[in-house]
């Protein structure tokens, strides 16, 4: 069972150590260090019939043990963290109930005369790294939910108890931090996680952010070197640790938590009123969304609609192509979660580092020396239908009954277009001959994110419905400047003003022609941004739900006329630096002047 790794006390010692922040906020305080400690006995070879039997006995018991313990700990997450956590570990009963690792396990037990523990540990640690093996950072976090469910197994065969008690609050502190040990802690003693694995995708970063606790990975051997004796402070912006920090700089850190707690304080009424601005010109607020336990909290932060739904996680959580029954399922739990409100559905945008390579593999791909730049997106859909069709009719028949709208990413001719546009045509002929029911008149709108895509937007507005764009690639296309490369971060920028002038013309055409545009990017979620692309003619926001009140704030605090002013001001500049300290200074003092937020 975990257990807190005592350690003897000694002088404390400031030291910082960086990580990877994926839950903002600061927390103080003493860490709670859990240890895996379940014993697994050695391998027994069985040798009679009657010991087979035994094993296939203790094997089921142990998975109707599970069965209820998982139940109850569903119950208790319903209670403590709300329906988005009790989603994830309902997401268990999916893995204790998998037909292949069942009859796998007996399987070992009969044929290869295993004991159970030995022949669980064998099936599980296969699907494991086959987990872990993939270049998808979805998939590898996916692998702790099997040791999750694998542990819990293995403690019921053996009868060990996996309990433990937080008394006091306390940052927890763990090699591995999974779903089932946060659900046996009482909300209210969690200051903050820190761990050695996981991201962003991992699903206790999802409940953290959710829960507004601060969470910081990626540190080795985390449980290593840090004592129960020491104190902790914990940055999940910046991603820093600092163990056993000086009066100085608790003074500092907790200064900046008051204001970022009387930040939020003044922000969360936000969340029901409309956002215009001042002069009642109206903006848009969605979420950009991945997991459907992501939608509750994006309702929450106040979004009015999904302005990115990345589809192609799916990829990542089936061994082969999911059918459209499948995708018409997942979709419709997603779709039903945000209604009345509408879901900007991309469809899959696969290649450059997201590669499912089983399922691409049988359809011709071959690692690529510059994936970003290859075979990816739309590209896959016009040379692979079977990839693309059955996501198309799931969607159609969605829209059915839910607002929804096909975005088409990584465009960069008309004939893309047109070529796709056609499918989908296909697609409407094909589920009308079957009765099937769906909105004809479902928008279809593409994503903005390459230079030829942006300069071509005259020509694309005719073809299209709405723009959505993505400044992540857009920059880095524009930049020649790979977004995730350190040596080249400092290129890097939304501000620059060949980025600047691209995303002005994508505006205005799709103003011109009177058609809707979005941003999608990272770009739609820096409040450093927001006024000037307000002044830009840009119609909707779809961003992280945890930055949606920020920019609802500065939306109803200033003037649309204002902002066109400020646009046409910082468009007219051709110095990166003098941009940057420009939209800084203006958000600043418009933060600073909002008073009726």
């Amino acid at each position: 069972m975990p257990t807190v790794r005592k350690k003897k006390s000694r002088a404390p010692e400031a030291l910082t150590v960086k990580g990877l922040g994926v839950s903002s906020g600061i927390a103080i305080g003493p860490p709670f260090i859990l240890r895996a400690a379940l014993y697994v006995p050695p391998q027994r070879k069985l040798t009679t019939a009657e010991e087979i039997e035994q094993e296939v006995a203790r094997f089921h018991r142990a998975l109707e043990i599970t069965r209820e313990q998982l139940h109850q700990t569903i119950q208790e997450a319903k209670a403590d963290y709300g329906k988005e956590y009790s989603a994830i570990l309902e997401s268990h009963f999916l893995i204790l109930e998998d037909v292949e690792m069942i009859r796998g396990t007996l399987k070992h037990i009969q044929n290869s005369r295993l004991d159970a523990e030995s022949a669980l540990s064998a099936v599980m640690d296969k699907f494991k790294h086959s987990f872990l093996k993939s270049n998808n950072e979805y998939l590898r976090e996916r692998a702790t939910d099997i040791e999750d469910v694998k542990r819990r197994l293995l403690g019921n065969l053996s009868g060990q108890q996996r309990s433990f008690v937080v008394e006091e609050p306390s940052i927890i502190v763990a090699d591995t931090i999974r779903p089932s040990d946060i659900a046996g802690i009482d909300r209210s003693r969690i200051l903050g996680f820190l761990s050695e694995a996981g991201g962003a995708l991992s699903h206790f970063a999802i409940v953290a952010r959710s829960l507004n606790i601060p969470a910081v990975v990626g540190i080795a051997n985390v449980t290593g070197f840090i004592g129960d004796h020491d104190t902790l402070l914990v940055d999940g912006h910046s991603g820093n640790v600092i163990i056993n920090p000086d009066d100085r700089a608790v003074r500092e850190y907790r200064r900046r938590a008051e204001v970022s707690r009387r930040e939020d304080a003044e922000l969360e009424p936000l969340a029901e009123l409309t956002c215009e601005t001042r002069d009642r010109h109206a903006v848009l607020l969605t979420a950009n969304v991945e997991l459907a336990e992501e939608v509750e909290a994006a309702l929450r932060y106040g979004a009015r609609g999904i302005g990115l739904y990345r589809t192609e996680y799916m990829l990542f959580s089936e061994r082969e192509l999911p059918t459209e029954e499948q995708q018409y399922r997942e979709y419709l739990t997603i779709a039903q979660k945000m209604y009345p409100y509408k879901i900007t559905m991309r469809t899959f945008d696969v290649g450059g580092d997201k590669i499912p390579l089983d399922i691409l593999a049988s359809r011709g791909y071959v690692r690529e020396d510059n994936p970003f730049l290859g075979w990816r997106a739309i590209r896959i859909a016009l040379e692979c239908p079977e990839f693309f069709m059955p996501q198309v009719r799931a969607i159609l028949r969605l829209s059915a009954t839910h607002p929804v709208e096909i975005m088409l990413p990584m465009i960069v001719s008309v004939d893309e277009v047109r070529s796709l546009k056609r499918m989908i045509d296909e697609a409407r002929r094909q589920l009308s001959d079957e009765g099937q029911a769906f909105n004809p008149s479902i928008p279809v709108g593409i994503m903005i994110e390459t230079p030829g895509a942006a300069l071509m937007a005259d020509t694309l507005a005719r073809e299209t419905d709405f723009f959505s764009i993505g400044t992540n690639d857009l920059v880095q296309y524009t930049l020649a400047a790979d977004r995730g490369n350190p040596k080249v971060a400092s290129l890097y920028s939304c501000f620059h003003p060949g980025v600047l002038q691209l995303i002005r013309q994508t505006i205005d055409a799709a103003n011109r022609h009177k058609i809707h545009v979005a941003m999608c990017g990272e770009m739609a979620s820096n409040p450093y941004a927001t006024v000037l692309l307000v002044g830009m003619g840009l119609m909707e926001f779809s961003a992280l739900p945890p930055r949606l009140p920020k920019l609802k704030k500065l939306i109803r605090g200033v003037d649309f006329s204002y902002a066109r002013k400020l646009a046409e001001q910082i468009l007219a500049m051709d110095d990166l630096k003098e941009i940057e300290q420009t939209v800084t200074r203006e958000t600043k003092r418009l933060l600073g002047n909002i008073t009726d937020a």
